[in-house]
């Protein structure tokens, strides 16, 4: 028996000699080499194999010598019949784990996946049969187990060389999540994401995949968490800025809404808009009940619009009113005060025979846009210039004059129908702000 024969056959079960120990640790170190396509694909040197008979006790069959000295050579083939036919000897393991050595170094990946699973409940793995798997499960294209062995490797030996595969088996875990998202399996994508999040804590990308996920099971107040989790680690990626936005909207978290739409419309005009909404939503959720509730109002009565006017314009409550029409059915509401104020002004009309302004029948187009266009006439100041407004100093005679003129000042932009939203009128009262200051409106959507 040669002196490598006797050097193995005379060692303790377990223990490694210090010498072949840095020659078994330079040889994994240098097995690993990833390349991505898809998920991606890994691709090894194919000096990965270790001695199958590391941490075993023998004798050997002579089949399995044979087999390592051909896997050594190169000769794949030929140690492939040598293991094959030391498998029917006594100790099966070593000539298994070369067996499966010489097949994955063959490129026949799949075959040896079944052998791996049944020898692997059989006792404490080894080593060279932990590697062996992990490059069999690494080249047939599933990372997370390949990431998975190699890291009982690495309490074997306190090496580095599973990180390879680490950011590989995160994508795998992250594609699959991704297709249990898409047949609604969400728990299952639930947990195979939070693996691949396990791996890569630092992925932006993973966590708003994550986000992707809640979102699609209808749970917004986790895919908001998980899109703010992602804006922590990538606070300017736009696709998620622009989903956590949605939903910090839907959600009245306006503070972040702000934030978010302010950063998007400063990189890209289109989001101004909605930076204006935001900002805008932001007021109102400060506002005292009865005008926010007004401003969120599907359908704005004529007392709301009035309460928004007066809380919204100083002018208005300083306003002096000469003696004028009087509403009988405005003096003893709480809010008479905004409602005789817009009456007196001129802004709400009175029905002359009844005396009754109706102030909680819903504020149609027309009323609207005469109650802007007089606003903007009261408000404007003298230096300012309104372009929209030029040549059409008499009050506008019929309904649809008023409601083109005030479309015109870019008052009401978006609103149709017969009624106006409490949204739409709040937007339009702060355009008309900016024109009466001579700026642009911005009533518009």
């Amino acid at each position: 028996m040669n002196s490598r024969r006797s050097t193995v056959d005379s060692r303790q079960p377990g223990r490694l000699p210090f010498s072949q120990f840095l020659l078994l640790f330079a040889l994994v170190l240098a097995s690993l080499e990833c390349a991505s396509s898809g998920p991606r694909a890994v691709v090894l040197r194919d000096r990965f194999p270790l001695d199958p008979r590391e941490e075993l006790a023998g004798p050997f069959p002579e089949g399995v010598e044979k087999g390592w000295g051909a896997i050594l050579r190169g000769d794949y083939a030929l140690a492939e019949r040598e293991f094959e036919a030391a498998r029917t000897e006594r100790a099966r393991t070593a000539a298994d784990i070369g067996w499966i050595e010489a097949i994955v170094l063959s490129g026949k990946s799949e075959e040896p996946l079944a052998a791996c699973k049944d020898m692997m409940p059989r006792g404490e793995a080894t080593l060279p049969l932990l590697v062996a798997c992990a490059e069999a499960n690494a080249r047939a294209g599933r990372p997370p187990e390949a990431h998975d062995l190699y890291r009982l490797a690495l309490a074997r030996t306190g090496g580095s060389r599973a990180e390879e595969l680490r950011i590989a088996a995160a994508e795998a875990w992250g594609t699959r999540a991704k297709a249990a998202a898409a047949e609604k399996r969400w728990q299952k994508a639930r947990e195979e994401i939070g693996r691949a999040i396990a791996l890569e804590p630092e992925s932006a990308a993973l966590r708003a995949a994550a986000g992707d996920i809640e979102r699609g099971a209808g749970e917004r107040a986790q895919a908001l968490r998980r899109y703010r989790e992602a804006l922590e680690l990538e606070p300017k990626d736009p696709a998620t800025l622009e989903k956590a936005g949605d939903l910090a909207v839907s959600l009245g978290e306006h503070a972040l809404a702000v934030s978010v739409y302010g950063e998007l419309a400063r990189r890209d005009p289109r989001f101004a808009a909605k930076a204006a909404e935001a900002r805008m939503a932001f007021r109102v959720a400060n506002w005292p009940v009865p005008e926010r509730e007004a401003a969120l109002s599907e359908d704005l009565t004529r007392a709301g619009a009035a309460q928004l006017v007066w809380w919204m314009f100083p002018e208005v409550r300083e306003a002096r009113v000469s003696a004028g029409p009087i509403a009988s059915d405005a003096v003893s509401r709480k809010d008479s005060r905004a409602v005789t104020r817009a009456v007196g002004l001129g802004l709400l009309d009175v029905d002359r025979d009844t005396h009754r302004s109706h102030p909680d029948a819903p504020l149609t187009l027309a009323a609207a846009s005469r109650l802007l266009l007089r606003l903007l006439s009261l408000v404007r100041q003298p230096s300012a210039s309104v372009p929209c407004l030029a040549g059409e100093a008499r009050a506008p005679r019929s309904a649809a004059e008023a409601i083109r003129r005030a479309k015109d000042c870019g008052l009401l932009v978006g609103e149709e129908g017969s009624a106006v939203s409490g949204g739409g009128f709040t937007r339009a009262l702060d355009g008309l702000r900016a024109l009466a200051s001579g700026g642009a409106g911005t009533g518009g959507p």
